[in-house]
């Protein structure tokens, strides 16, 4: 079980005929995740219209409070 640490850096990315990909600190992470839904329903987490925490939605967004 890994964890993130102050100062490190995520990339959560999909690419078609690939998938979904993590990279953390420039290292991917496991193996691609195919289905387009997965990708899908992960960003709907951060930025759909019901978001886990709409304050992280913002900022991810770049939405002033």
């Amino acid at each position: 079980k890994k964890r993130m640490k102050s100062g490190d850096d995520f990339v959560i990315e999909f690419t078609p005929g690939v998938g979904t990909t993590v990279t953390v600190n420039g290292k991917v992470e496991g193996e691609s995740i195919k289905e387009p839904e997965f990708f899908s329903s992960l960003m709907k987490i951060w930025l759909g219209n019901s978001p886990a925490d709409y304050q992280l939605k913002d900022a991810l967004l770049g939405i002033k409070p």
